[in-house]
């Protein structure tokens, strides 16, 4: 009987062990985010349970998709998650890193030198992006009214390509798109994002919180020890990025200096920075009703696990 007993328990712990370690998490992404750091870092090695990854090229789709229940979590900025929240997105913020890679460029030979300068003037963001939010808070700073600029809406990678042809005055975007734009074409940078706080998210649906959450436990524990890696070593993580995407490595480190990604464990800071982007996009007339940050950032969600 005591036999059978030991048995008995030794084939429930294995199949406990089996479960978890089934666990597949899908995770979203955007270029050179949340998979070149665990990669760069190590922290991606003896993991048990499986990462299926999906690029995506910003926030928005990826937020859609996440919306739509192809995805578990993904990385994506305050002010995109605050446009999806307001749309209805049943998810949470369970990681927040303090993010600086947002900026306002021009083109090389531009006269524009000023926030003040936009006004009347063409500038090309995502629209809800963080970009967008950037531009509202510098236009804000400096006085010019949000409605005397003319936002034009497109993709990042369009956005960037419009400026250099012409097309536009300013764009107002983040990294790599930002350090690509300099190196490469020698866009010139008028506001930078160290001068606005911004939040970088890990964003889990609330399904896969109810569900998977020790490995999102696990995930996002991970992820902290690899942000705090990466601010330590920016030139392995440099690396890792460039061959990712495949980007010149002069690119890849100076994207890597500017976004100065720093975990964020303070729950009622990381609240207050994200009403404030919840309220600034519902002034602007860019989501139909308030929102509650409390309601859907929660740095503790998975703590504990």
């Amino acid at each position: 009987m005591k036999k059978t007993l030991i048995t008995l328990s030794l084939l429930l712990a294995t199949l406990a062990g089996s479960s978890h370690a089934a666990t597949t998490l899908s995770i979203g992404d955007q270029r050179g985010n949340a998979r070149a750091i665990l990669e760069a870092a190590g922290e991606l090695n003896k993991l048990d349970y499986t990462i299926d990854w999906h690029e995506f090229a910003n926030a928005a789709p990826l937020l859609e998709a996440l919306g739509a229940g192809s995805l578990d979590g993904g990385s994506v900025g305050d002010a995109p998650l605050t446009f999806a929240v307001a749309a209805g997105l049943d998810a949470k913020a369970i990681f927040a890193v303090k993010y600086a890679g947002n900026a306002i460029i021009v083109k090389k030979g531009s006269a524009i030198t000023s926030v003040q300068q936009l006004a009347g003037k063409r500038v090309a963001t995502v629209k809800g992006s963080s970009g967008h939010n950037l531009a509202l808070q510098a236009l804000a700073q400096a006085g010019v009214d949000a409605k005397s600029v003319k936002f034009v809406f497109t993709t990042p990678a369009e956005a960037t390509l419009v400026l250099d042809q012409g097309g536009v005055d300013a764009v107002a975007t983040w990294e790599p798109y930002v350090s690509f734009a300099t190196d490469q074409s020698a866009a010139r940078i008028i506001t930078d994002g160290k001068d606005f706080p911004a939040l970088s998210y890990f964003v889990a649906s609330n399904q896969a919180i109810q569900h998977k959450k020790a490995a999102l436990a696990d995930f996002t524990r991970r992820l902290e020890r690899a942000r705090l890696w990466g601010s330590q070593h920016p030139q392995p993580y440099a690396a890792s990025i460039s061959k990712l995407l495949r980007l010149p490595e002069s690119v890849a480190l100076l994207k890597v200096k500017r976004e100065l990604s720093q975990p964020l464990n303070n729950q009622q800071q990381a609240l207050q920075i994200q009403q404030a982007t919840a309220d600034r996009y519902l002034q602007a007339g860019l989501i139909p009703h308030a929102v509650e940050a409390k309601g859907f950032v929660d740095l503790n969600a998975v703590k504990g696990e």
